[in-house]
């Protein structure tokens, strides 16, 4: 994990999945391409991640839930409305944003280090905090395929 996987893991776990809700067809398309490109699920891979402590706010990976047999539509249904009912407010991603930068100032944590928590935030801040990519050696290792949304969306779609 990099600064800049940080950095998307704080925007998931405090700004939800609705950047990613644009449109009824985007997301749609989105899953269909990806789905059919899944491979097995990467060893450990868990089915649900927990994007913050309280649990409110969740990672659905996609290999292990079609792994095991998953509906694609009630996925998708669940993304979709889980964007919808969440109701993000960016501050709380700034100041857990600017956290990071003071636990950095003690010293890296694992690959990320301050120096480039400094980069991305000049470029973030200025752009108004965007979504951004994972770093390439995340997406080398991890593959990741997920999708971010409600866990009480998600429980009442999958339940």
């Amino acid at each position: 994990m990099r600064a800049e996987d940080a950095y998307k893991w704080l925007y998931h776990a405090t700004l939800g999945g609705e950047h990613a809700v644009r449109d009824d067809v985007g997301p749609r398309l989105w899953l269909d391409g990806e789905w059919s490109e899944l491979g097995e699920p990467v060893a450990g891979e868990p089915p649900v991640v927990e994007l913050r402590p309280d649990g409110h706010l969740i990672r659905v990976n996609l290999r292990p839930y079609k792994a095991a047999g998953g509906d694609r539509e009630a996925l998708l249904q669940a993304f979709v409305a889980s964007a919808r009912a969440f109701h993000a407010d960016r501050s709380e991603f700034v100041r857990e944003w600017i956290a990071l930068r003071e636990v950095l100032a003690n010293g890296p944590v694992g690959e990320i280090t301050g120096g480039a928590w400094h980069a991305i935030d000049a470029e973030a801040s200025e752009a108004g905090y965007p979504a951004i990519e994972h770093s390439e050696s995340y997406l080398a290792a991890c593959r990741p395929a997920y999708r971010v949304m409600l866990a009480d969306v998600w429980e009442r779609a999958s339940g």
